[in-house]
């Protein structure tokens, strides 16, 4: 590896004089030498020792990421803009996967293993002199457990601490949720169908108060035996379809992709055309929504948003800036699309 020893030797000048020009300080040495230095440093591939330079300035420009699982949904694209935004502002990222769902399903949240294992994961990151953290959570919902010996700021993503002692940074389920309605109820649909995800969820339970918003705001009685709960998989939205257009329902409203395109397959089992005979609407832009011969109308999550902003928060509290909202709450995108069309039913039938 190439020093500064050297390139002082082959230029003919101090390594205080080379160190000087190679971070940029004024005046270290002539227009001519400066230049010299510069280039006897790129014929030698020169690279910094960033280690030794973060020793010396007691500053690492490392930001440390913890994600709960890197192969959830979301996760990739929430730290490729984390990654974007600590590159454009000259800090580097460091990754820790506890991979939860690999190791424990869904039997993690807030248990004692996974306190533990969210404690290794900040000391080890600590360890490495991080300047900050941001913990990108596997789904949106309250995290009742705090991390302990926390001494750099810590930034939650994709999920929410109890305690607002941390900012968080997630989108708004709920106003999708009324927005997606809302389109619906235009189209002159007003007999309703839904397909959550577990009752559990917290994605679930604000994107039923956001429907049922939007139906109170139109004076639309809500009808909750044409709700129905699935677990997100393609089966629970082909196996509720059923139920819905026997109930007489003229538009589905499935709370994932997924459980959309489950719809999709019941519904062409039965003769109907999606966009004409029934309308439909699924949840969070994945490839299958488009994967059909009539695309499916969605709402795309501000992921990479929320990455970019979970990094903003994290590097403001490196610099000491004040962090005015804890909660931050970024808006979805609503996405139309042929599968949605006007009601076939001209009467008005109660929700």
């Amino acid at each position: 590896m190439v020093t500064m020893k050297e390139i002082a030797q082959l230029a003919n000048v101090s390594t205080v004089t080379v160190s000087g020009v190679l971070n940029g300080k004024k005046g270290a040495a002539s227009e001519a030498k400066a230049r010299e230095i510069m280039e006897v440093a790129k014929r030698l591939n020169y690279t910094p020792n960033s280690l030794a330079r973060s020793l010396q300035q007691k500053k690492t420009n490392n930001i440390g990421v913890i994600a709960e699982d890197l192969t959830a949904y979301g996760s990739p694209e929430i730290i490729d803009g984390i990654d974007e935004y600590c590159e454009d502002n000259g800090y580097e990222v460091l990754i820790g996967n506890m991979r939860l769902y690999k190791r424990f399903h869904n039997d993690y949240a807030d248990t004692e293993k996974h306190r533990e294992l969210s404690d290794i994961m900040v000391r080890t990151m600590i360890a490495k002199q991080v300047e900050a953290i941001i913990y990108v959570g596997y789904h949106t919902r309250e995290i009742s457990y705090l991390p302990t010996m926390v001494n750099v700021p810590f930034v939650y993503a994709y999920c929410y601490p109890a305690d607002p002692f941390y900012p968080a940074v997630i989108f708004d389920d709920e106003k999708a949720a009324y927005d997606i309605t809302s389109i619906l109820l235009d189209k002159g649909h007003t007999s309703l169908g839904v397909i959550g995800g577990p009752l559990t969820s917290n994605h679930t339970q604000n994107r039923l108060k956001g429907f049922q918003k939007a139906l109170f705001d139109r004076n639309i009685l809500y009808n909750a035996s044409n709700v129905l709960y699935g677990d997100w998989d393609r089966l629970s939205g082909y196996t509720n379809t059923d139920k819905l257009l026997d109930a007489g329902v003229t538009a589905i409203f499935a709370f994932n992709d997924t459980m959309a395109s489950g719809v999709y397959e019941k519904c062409s089992e039965r003769g109907l055309k999606i966009g004409k005979d029934i309308s439909l609407f699924g949840f969070d832009n994945t490839a299958i929504s488009v994967g059909h011969t009539t695309p499916i109308s969605t709402a795309e999550p501000p992921l990479h948003e929320i990455g970019m902003k979970s990094a903003e928060l994290a590097l403001k509290q490196i610099k000491r800036q004040q962090v005015q909202d804890k909660r931050c709450l970024l808006q979805c995108k609503i996405l139309e699309r042929k599968s949605v069309g006007w009601c076939p039913v001209h009467e008005r039938k109660a929700f």
